[in-house]
């Protein structure tokens, strides 16, 4: 069969990959090796490469295919939309399957969506090859069956994107991959869960080190990877997977520098763990800090305290942990005097990176129901659950040219007489302006 697999990928606008929002999908690059596994012929059209609707379209149009597939995040659910409607444009025959996080989370939402002919939920690697020798006579929803083994599935389809992607961190050298070590979290943060458990299950599966050792090695040898990023939720949370890691990366003599994300708390836990992952090549850790209250820490259940970030934070700089730092504001129920005592603690903490964000409420969260229940979502847009510092307001009762400010202090200190004040409003409504152009 011949299929189009189509990534919208349109967070950052079109044209945004040769911008460096090239992070590669690792939905799209198993399900593309899963289907070239079966035989079929694959065509890859991601939409970050494209100047604009025209050239999707005109793309399209060329294309050779029976079943278009689009992975679907809810920040894409409308471009899905047009998407579909564009398939449907070149030949009402032909049919569309949606697949990826926001199908699987807001079933009911996604399927009345007439041109979507098939709805896909949760993990295809098992299921998707079974229902595709049906088609076109499969199920109008299908649920995929959890794949217990990682390591019997394929490794993702590199041909994607062979060059690599942006490196975001300074001193890991191109060509920068990234990969993914397991599957689900064990926390119970309220921003995130319970919908990763609804997608990925309540236990977390892990890929063996030697199956990731393997894939770094291919990477290594066959696109001359020189760094990577394990793009885990949490890399860190089983000790004796990450110590048998390191031993065995020391022992197969792999220099490739690296990043992964861990949590204050482990890191106060097990310093001696990152020391270890240091001697192999670790130089950035993404951590979650979230917030410098701990009433709001308490509120999102993240399981960790302000003692303990800024704690994490000098581990990190005492051992040479370049830190990647994100937070948020604007939660529901948060005071300003919260947001004021998140900026003071990001301020002693220095990161290398700060990464700011503003809540957005993400369907299938504890956080989303919060908001549902008390009529606090505002979002009118599926380019409104951007989280990025620009992207607009996301619930009743926030100040969000106050948000803005605690942005700007947090990452450049206190705005302070009329220039400050200048410098502020400046950044903010280029910032607008940018974000208003690539949408």
């Amino acid at each position: 069969m011949n299929i189009l697999l189509i990534y919208p990928g349109l967070v950052e606008g079109f044209d945004s990959y040769r911008r460096g929002s090239n992070w590669f999908n690792h939905g799209i690059g198993i399900i593309s090796a899963v289907l070239k596994q079966e035989g079929h012929t694959v065509e890859y059209l991601d939409c970050r490469r494209l100047k604009g609707w025209e050239e999707v379209e005109s793309r399209i149009a060329a294309s050779n295919f029976d079943l278009a597939m689009i992975s679907v995040v809810t920040v894409d659910f409308e471009p899905a939309q047009r998407l579909a409607q564009i398939v449907k444009t070149k030949s009402p025959h032909l049919k569309v399957m949606v697949g990826g996080p926001h199908p699987t989370l807001m079933t009911e939402q996604t399927a009345a969506v007439r041109d979507f002919d098939f709805i896909f939920t949760h993990e295809a690697e098992v299921t998707l090859p079974r229902l595709l020798k049906l088609f076109p006579d499969i199920p109008r929803i299908s649920r995929g069956e959890i794949p217990l083994d990682l390591d019997a599935l394929p490794v993702v389809d590199r041909t994607l994107a062979s060059e690599g992607e942006a490196t975001w961190f300074s001193g890991l050298e191109a060509p920068f991959f990234s990969i993914t070590a397991s599957r689900g979290c064990l926390y119970k943060c309220t921003f995130c869960q319970p919908a990763e458990r609804a997608v990925f299950g309540d236990k977390v599966r892990k890929r063996s080190v030697d199956n990731i050792l393997d894939e770094l090695e291919f990477l290594s040898r066959d696109y001359k990877m020189q760094s990577f990023m394990i793009h885990d939720d949490c890399f860190t949370q089983y000790y004796g997977w990450v110590e048998e890691f390191c031993a065995k990366k020391a022992a197969r003599g792999m220099p490739q520098t690296f990043a992964c994300q861990s949590r204050a708390d482990i890191i106060c836990k097990r310093p001696d763990l990152m020391k270890k992952l240091v001697d192999v090549g670790l130089q950035w850790m993404l951590i979650g800090f979230e917030s410098g209250s701990g009433r709001v820490l308490d509120f999102i259940k993240k399981g960790t305290g302000v003692e303990q970030n800024l704690e994490a934070g000098r581990i990190c700089k005492q051992l040479g942990i370049k830190m990647f730092a994100n937070y948020m504001f604007g939660l529901p129920t948060e005071t300003k005097e919260e947001m004021r005592q998140t900026v003071k603690m990001m301020q002693r903490i220095k990161p290398e990176m700060y990464s700011p964000a503003i809540f957005t409420p993400a369907p299938g969260s504890d956080l989303y129901t919060f908001c549902e229940e008390h009529d606090l979502n505002i979002i009118d847009s599926s380019a409104g659950y951007r989280r990025s510092h620009d992207s607009g307001a996301k619930i009743r009762g926030v100040d969000y040219l106050f948000v803005q400010r605690m942005v700007f202090e947090s990452v450049r200190g206190p705005v302070k007489g009329k220039i400050g004040w200048l410098t502020f409003r400046l950044r903010s409504v280029i910032s607008g302006w940018r974000n208003s152009r690539n949408l």
